[in-house]
């Protein structure tokens, strides 16, 4: 493992939602990336749940950078504005966000 733990970022969209995936994916986390990569953002991965039975969240995104200092830059950062903004643009509601760092990560 390295000295220094990654850092993901869970940004959660609560069932009920209107979200508009296809922008999402073709808009919206090409602008994250483009703006957030000089910060460290190293990947991604979005998780649709469908409208399981009791699920709270709809869609959630989990975002990998390089440190927790590096999304912390990213979210300060005058480039943040432009991919905050863009929520609007796919979704009705306001996400939920964790930052976590990740203990261990490997192939199943």
């Amino acid at each position: 493992m390295s000295a220094t733990p990654r850092t993901t970022i869970s940004i959660s969209y609560p069932q009920g939602t209107k979200f508009d995936m296809d922008y999402y994916l073709t808009k919206h986390m090409p602008l994250a990336r483009a703006k957030w990569a000089q910060y460290g953002l190293k990947g991604c991965k979005v998780v649709q749940y469908g409208g399981a039975d009791g699920a709270p969240y709809s869609v959630q995104s989990l975002l990998d950078f390089d440190s927790a200092e590096g999304w912390t830059r990213a979210v300060a950062s005058p480039e943040a504005q432009d991919v905050m903004a863009d929520v609007a643009n796919f979704a009705d509601k306001r996400p939920s966000m964790w930052v976590g760092g990740t203990v261990k990560e490997e192939s199943c």
